[in-house]
């Protein structure tokens, strides 16, 4: 089994555990599963290559409960996994719980919807049937595309591929041609597991894409956002995957920032960290777009005003005329009159001299 490397969209040296993951993920899921998956998310931040056998011997566990566990947790969306042309996994992205996401993305009221705002009964469900896979199979262009599909994906299509690529055609309505072009799409940017392919279906479901030309032009525009941004955070060894790829379309959907807003905050993001963090940058866009900022204009408004709010407050906290605190000062100031005092201590030295003799 060759390596992998891990990522996340968590904040690194720390390992965090959303409330949502304790009370509607674990529950339902295998006790070794909890184990295999926390030790994943704590691992994520060292950006180091792994392999099965290494997460294994450091749990106890079977290679085989390794692969179990990240087949269940890849079914219930919190990572992707992908794989190299030859089919060996070579990547795995931990995602933060869809049921999170509604409390820190604001609901846009534009149209075209981001994929994370989608709701759930807008996503057509599969309801192909034995029959049904039999019926289109018997056609010459669904025979085509199988056999084009299978030799993208790299080995024989299993029943789970071959019900999704019917799932494309029959649900989602995508013709021939775009599928191909999708699986096409996937497999040129590394991604041949059919999970990553149907999020990436169901995307384009959510924007309207049915043609491959929509599919073309939505790629060319997005892809060379995403490079413009790495470029921005000093990015140049990796081509985004997919977790970062949600947090870039946040930006440019549903925050729907022009792209020198964008390589602002990832300017800001590297002078303040020294790090190419994408979670940061989200932070400072975030508080942006709460603000209602929508231009660099905007962004220089805001630093004016929290510059001169800072000076304010700074002003507010010098009080030079308050007696100052601490165990020496704590006492009550006394006046005296020093003329006075010197008189009577001549007049006391004047008088035991007078009595001497």
């Amino acid at each position: 089994m060759s390596t992998f490397s891990i990522n996340t969209t968590y904040p690194v040296d720390v390992t965090l555990l959303p409330n949502v993951f304790l009370d509607t993920y674990m529950p339902s899921a295998n006790g070794e599963f909890v184990k295999i998956y926390l030790y994943l998310l704590r691992m994520a931040g060292r950006n180091a290559d792994f392999s099965l056998a290494a997460v294994a011997d450091a749990l106890s566990c079977t290679e085989a409960d390794v692969r179990r566990a990240l087949r269940y947790w890849e079914r219930t969306g919190l990572l992707l996994i992908s794989g190299d042309p030859s089919g060996e996994m070579d990547g795995i992205s931990l995602c933060m719980p869809e049921a999170e996401k509604p409390s820190k993305v604001p609901v846009s009221t534009e149209k075209e919807p981001s994929r994370a705002a989608a709701k759930e009964s807008d996503i057509p469900r599969s309801t192909i049937t034995a029959r049904r896979i039999d019926e289109l199979r018997e056609s010459e262009e669904i025979q085509e595309l199988l056999f084009i599909a299978q030799q993208y994906i790299g080995h024989p299509l299993n029943r789970t591929e071959l019900e999704k690529i019917l799932y494309f055609y029959d649900d989602l309505h995508f013709p021939a041609e775009l599928i191909d072009y999708l699986i096409e799409y996937c497999s040129n940017g590394g991604h041949n597991s059919i999970h990553y392919i149907e999020k990436v279906a169901l995307s384009w479901h959510d924007e309207g894409i049915r043609t491959v030309e929509a599919a073309r032009q939505q790629a060319k525009s997005f892809n060379k956002d995403y490079y413009a941004i790495f470029r921005a955070l000093g990015i140049n060894n990796h081509s985004p995957i997919p977790a970062e790829i949600r947090i870039m379309d946040k930006w440019l959907k549903t925050y729907k920032f022009p792209l020198d807003v964008i390589t602002e905050a990832c300017t800001r993001t590297v002078m303040s960290t020294a790090k190419p963090t994408l979670a940061y940058a989200d932070g400072i866009l975030s508080s942006w777009y709460k603000k209602g900022a929508a231009s660099l204009e905007d962004i220089s408004k805001i630093d004016t005003e929290h510059n001169k709010a800072r000076r304010e407050s700074r002003k507010a906290k010098k009080t030079p005329d308050e007696p100052r605190k601490g165990g020496f000062y704590n006492f009550e100031q006394r006046n005296y009159d020093y003329d006075s005092l010197e008189k009577k201590l001549l007049s006391i030295g004047s008088s035991d001299g007078s009595t001497s003799d």
